[in-house]
C-alpha cells in the first residue's frame, strides 16, 4: 500500500521559515553542468561586447593589464623611430619660468618696507 505524498518539513525552532521548506540547489562551478543534466545542455551564455566600433574607427591593440618584469621588457623588439625627417631638429627646451620666484621676492621684500615703515610712524 503506498503512503500519500508528504510535503517537506520546515525546520522547528526559532529560525524556522515560513512556508514549505525547500533545499538549496548544489553548487556547481561556472562551465560545469550540474549531475543529472544533458551532456549536450548549453552553457552560460558570453557577455555582449561592451565598445561598439563604428565605421572607419580603428582598433587599438589591447592595452597590457601590468606593468611588464624587466625581462618581459627585455623581450619586447623596439622598432625603428619615425622617419621620414631625418635632418628634423627638436627645438631646444624652454627657459625656466622664474614669474613665480619674481613675485614671492617681491611680496616679501613690499611686506618689509610696510612693516619698517609703519614701526617708524608709530615710534
Amino acid at each position: 500500500m503506498s503512503q500519500p505524498p508528504h510535503p517537506p518539513v520546515a525546520p522547528a525552532g526559532a529560525y524556522a521559515q515560513p512556508g514549505p521548506y525547500a533545499p538549496a540547489a548544489p553548487y556547481a562551478a561556472a562551465g560545469v553542468a550540474p549531475a543529472g543534466a544533458p551532456v549536450g545542455a548549453p552553457g552560460p551564455q558570453q557577455a555582449a561586447p561592451t565598445q561598439v566600433a563604428f565605421p572607419g574607427q580603428v582598433q587599438l591593440p589591447p592595452q597590457p593589464q601590468f606593468t611588464p618584469t624587466p625581462q618581459q621588457a627585455a623581450q619586447v623588439q623596439r622598432g625603428s623611430l619615425a622617419s621620414g625627417f631625418p635632418r628634423y631638429v627638436p627645438p631646444p627646451p624652454s627657459p625656466v619660468n622664474r614669474t613665480g620666484l619674481y613675485v614671492g621676492i617681491l611680496v616679501c621684500v613690499l611686506t618689509l618696507l610696510f612693516a619698517v615703515v609703519g614701526f617708524v610712524l608709530v615710534a
